[in-house]
């Protein structure tokens, strides 16, 4: 295990479960000694004017809740609390990440912030993120703008309450969209088409400014740029002042420049290394250098200096604390075992490493923030005025799904896979033996017999060889986590196949449904070509097993993987090669990779692309969107994960072959194989541990070929299809054994492993035996959640379906907010027999039932009875051992066709912290029942409901008991 991996395993084993103290909007008292996010001896590591002092540090981090904003102040001591919550409950994405800044009042903070998904797909870096506005003092967030850039610089906050956004416009950024946000205001003042890609933007005192074409420009009221001056280099940090000008770090080769531009002149302020000196924002409209420069040479207004060893991702507005590190719970599990869903548990839990700049004194704490923060849903609650679900035909953007497979469908679930068997399923598919036969109706999926690579044999490399097993490994890590199902199933589970935007809303679309936008990518190689309906590039037995089957999904993946190499290498124009090309090295695929995520556009399309081919601008490493100081991606911590969207989707590839996912806890190993490295492949001193050959920043950056200039503010200044990369390049020698082969775990006849069920599978089947107070006579009606009982896929032996379950969707009734409440419902092969439904417990609104949220689940047993008899019977309810978790869930007993209505609230948790729940019965109680009697399950909850909290639809039980008196509400079964 890496250097860098323990570090995390050490972190993990010591996580500390005190809650830290929110800090009131009045005058706090000093933090008691206990908290565990607070500074130690702050007399000492602050100095003594600590407790009056106004100073504040915010900044963010994500989970499955959403992305969070933390406040620490330093009159607490620099104790940590949640301020707000960010999330939109339309996006079942998984968990967040996001971008945050503050501005020069230091009143409010700006954040941008998307599903981590997002980071995968190239039209949701380019416009996928949502924006908000945080009041610092109440936490109150509103949300200002949608369909934003997912980059480094986004937001850019400036000296007084302005903010600027961006939205990458066209396939090569070639224009941006620059939006103006009012913070004060919590609104978007104005819009500028800028016609050029626009990075790094910076509000200051005299207008807006950014780089575009490799210059610092100043933007005009109406988008028209001003050339103002020449930076050193690309630029990494743009910054306004309040009365100065700005403030940029250039790179320059190896080195670090930092520049000020005022009154015309663009000047020199101090030189350090590239990676060691980051520019900050401070309050005030001040800047601060953080890093290892030297001391300035003179003063210069509004820009200070403090000194860190290390990379920072916030400074406090006064520069008294530098916050290195801030990552989450479930952000670190995530990585620790790749294939369970975020505790919910977890959230709110979080590390931050910290240094105080008054004494250099470093300190990391894991502790659990105040969880009732204020929350921001960027999904509206109500919905506009809506046709009937009977007209909903004539609408096929909110009518009719655009991907092949649908969710909540009980015929196609998914399993779950362990970390172990995606190593296994990659190791022989790239050899070409993943023929493991699959049986008839496999997964109830009602397919015939198949093998994996009998549906998807496997593709022949072009020039001979096969795909190295860790770049498929390093690919589906990045792109689902290892899962093949939804991000709510864990090992052992069925559910939902995980879709990528399944309902076309992640662009920023959020208040609609738009089915042709949906991406469609299915399964834990996001196999997105041929998963639309009406295309024909699979067969639809080919589209099922590709979205249930996750040894079938790897193998249509790699496929669509070799396809990538083939295109490069056959192109009739001239072979694209890197190094010796020999694609047994690693090192070597790092095109093919590149164009896996954003497509490779051949010459025979180069008549519609004014004569350009090759591998489009997004991916570059050159590209500006990316911070040219950036170090490689997991390199130094596993935290970079929290922020994808910092780094081109190859780096991001190889940088989860160098550094596995991790699984088991306490003691971690990583879950899949690293590479053989070459005897000269590049040492990484910090960690102790080789790692790959990677190319530059300027590699595939050639003014011949791409009109693109190494060591540039932008080097493609063209901003078209002018920036697509073809050629040859060399940046390692592979045979002198600068590169790495694959390793495998797995042989060609090894046997799938097993799942890791984190649950035990419980096949026990309900009699009512157990009841003292059964009739005999009588039968036992259990109602399972879906009509055929059949269709349970995890293996359990099921009885027939004795009633009738029925989810109702939207408020109100029959309106197409039905269509919207099915966004956050999931099913999961998990409960009783394998099969049960859960969703989120949502605020009324209005005093009515949440429009775009409601659910309501009704039980309808058939019961013993004769026409007009009635009896009584012990109704008792199924609780999952995982996806109920509310405190509250409130049973509505019906009767019958005596109109009698009764109530029995319970706790559907089954669990303690820490340990996992475990399926069981519970009474609801006894009550003389007839036909048409039925058991109601809501989730609406109250006020302080934040749509977080589980709630769990599973199979009900009605045990006759003639007139004996039965059990109570609660009583365990």
């Amino acid at each position: 295990m890496c250097a860098a991996a323990a570090a995390l395993v050490a972190f993990a084993g010591a996580v500390s479960t005190a809650p830290a103290t929110a800090a009131p909007s009045g005058r706090p008292a000093a933090p008691a000694p206990t908290d565990p996010s607070a500074i130690r001896d702050p007399d000492g590591g602050l100095g003594k004017g600590w407790r009056a002092s106004s100073d504040v540090l915010v900044t963010g981090a994500g989970d499955s809740n959403g992305f969070h904003l933390y406040v620490a102040r330093e009159r607490n001591a620099f104790a940590w609390s949640t301020l707000a919550t960010l999330s939109a409950s339309a996006l079942d994405m998984g968990p967040w990440m996001g971008e945050v800044c503050v501005t020069g009042s230091g009143r409010y903070a700006v954040a941008v912030f998307a599903p981590k998904m997002a980071a995968n797909k190239p039209t949701l870096v380019r416009a996928g993120g949502l924006a908000a506005v945080v009041d610092i003092d109440t936490g109150k967030a509103t949300t200002v703008a949608t369909g934003l850039q997912l980059a480094y610089f986004n937001p850019a906050c400036g000296p007084d309450d302005r903010a600027l956004l961006t939205r990458a416009v066209g396939e090569d950024m070639q224009r941006t969209d620059l939006l103006t946000v009012d913070a004060a205001a919590h609104r978007v003042t104005r819009t500028r088409r800028i016609a050029a890609q626009f990075t790094t933007p910076a509000p200051a005192a005299d207008g807006d400014y950014g780089i575009a074409r490799g210059r610092l420009v100043k933007v005009g009221s109406t988008g028209a740029l001003t050339e103002v001056a020449r930076p050193a280099g690309p630029v990494s940090a743009l910054r306004g002042t309040a009365r100065s000008g700005v403030d940029l770090v250039a790179i320059a080769g190896e080195g670090a420049v930092a520049q000020r531009y005022q009154a015309g002149r663009l000047r020199t302020v101090a030189v350090g290394q590239k990676g060691h000196l980051q520019l900050m924002g401070q309050v005030g409209g001040h800047n601060a250098l953080v890093g290892t420069a030297p001391t300035l040479a003179r003063a210069w207004p509004e820009l200070s200096v403090i000194r860190s060893d290390h990379r920072i991702r916030a400074v406090s507005a006064q520069g008294h604390l530098l916050a290195q590190q801030i990552s989450t719970a479930q952000g670190e599990k995530a990585v620790r075992e790749p294939l369970s869903p975020a505790d919910r548990a977890d959230a709110g839990r979080v590390r931050v490493s910290v240094q105080a700049t008054a004494s250099g004194r470093r300190s990391t704490a894991t502790f659990d923030t105040e969880r009732k923060a204020p929350r921001l849903d960027a999904l509206p609650t109500r919905a506009a005025p809506a046709p009937t679900v009977g007209t909903l035909a004539v609408d096929p953007n909110i009518a009719n799904p655009k991907c092949a497979v649908r969710r909540n469908d009980p015929k196609v679930q998914a399993q779950q896979p362990s970390a172990d068997m995606v190593e296994w399923a990659v190791d022989r598919a790239v050899h070409g033996t993943l023929t493991t036969s699959r049986p008839a109706n496999y997964l109830k999926s009602g397919l015939p017999s198949y093998s994996p690579q009998g549906l998807f044999p496997r593709r022949a490399v072009a020039g001979g060889g096969e795909v190295p097993a860790q770049i498929m490994l390093g690919i589906l890590a990045q792109e689902t986590n290892l899962s093949q199902a939804s991000w709510h199933a864990v090992p052992g589970d069925l559910g939902n196949p995980l879709i990528a935007d399944y309902y076309g809303n992640a662009r920023g679309s959020i208040d609609v449904i738009n089915y042709p936008s949906a991406d469609c990518g299915y399964g834990v190689g996001q196999v997105t070509t041929g998963m639309s309906v009406g295309e024909t590039v699979y067969t639809r037995n080919q589209q099922v097993a590709i979205a249930v089957d996750y040894a079938a999904n790897v193998a249509a993946g790699l496929n669509i993987l070799i396809e990538k190499w083939n295109q490069i290498y056959n192109e009739p124009q001239g072979r694209s090669t890197l190094n010796n090309n020999d694609p047994a090295w690693i090192e070597n695929w790092f095109l093919a990779v590149w164009a896996y995520n954003s497509g490779y556009h051949p010459s025979s399309e180069a008549g519609s692309n004014n004569g350009r081919w090759g591998i489009g601008w997004l991916n570059n490493p050159a590209n500006p969107s990316y911070d040219p100081a950036r170090p490689g991606f997991l390199r130094d911590t596993y935290a970079d994960a929290e922020t994808p969207n910092e780094w081109p989707y190859p780096e991001r590839i190889m940088g989860w072959i160098e550094t596995p996912q991790l699984r088991g806890f306490p003691i971690a190993t990583e879950a899949y194989a690293q590479p053989t490295y070459g005897p000269n492949s590049p040492d990484y001193e910090s960690r102790f541990t080789k790692v790959l050959s990677l190319p530059g920043v300027y590699t595939f950056c050639s003014p011949s070929i791409n009109s693109c200039t190494p060591n540039t503010g932008n080097p493609c200044p063209a901003d078209s299809e002018a920036c697509w990369w073809h050629g040859n390049v060399t940046f390692a020698n592979c045979p002198g054994g600068e590169c790495a082969k694959e390793k495998v775990t797995y042989g060609s006849s090894s046997a799938e492993p097993g799942v890791q069920r984190v649950y035990d599978r419980d096949c026990s089947v309900f009699t009512g035996n157990s009841d003292p107070d059964k009739d005999a006579t009588r039968r036992t009606s259990v109602v399972y959640t879906t009509i055929d009982s059949s269709q349970y896929a995890m293996g359990c032996a099921s009885d027939p379906n004795d009633g009738k379950f029925v989810l109702r969707a939207g408020f109100p009734a029959g309106s197409t907010n039905a269509l919207y409440a099915d966004i956050d419902l999931h099913q999961l092969g998990a409960g009783y027999q394998g099969h049960m439904w859960f969703s989120h417990v949502y605020p009324p609104v209005n005093g009515d039932p949440n429009p775009k949220h409601h659910l309501v689940g009704a039980w309808t047993p058939n019961l013993d009875l004769q026409p007009g008899e009635r009896m009584r019977f012990d109704v008792v309810v199924h609780l999952p051992s995982h996806g109920g978790e509310h405190e509250d869930a409130e049973y509505v007993i019906r009767g019958g066709n005596d109109g009698s209505e009764y109530t029995c609230t319970l706790d559907q948790g089954t669990g303690l912290p820490g340990i996992n729940g475990h399926d069981k019965w519970v009474y609801l109680g006894a009550y003389n029942l007839g036909r048409g009697s039925q058991v109601l399950l809501n989730n609406m909850g109250n006020s302080e409901s934040d749509g977080t909290v589980d709630i769990a639809w599973d199979a009900m039980a009605f045990v006759p008991i003639y007139d004996r008196n039965g059990h109570n509400c609660k009583d365990p079964y």
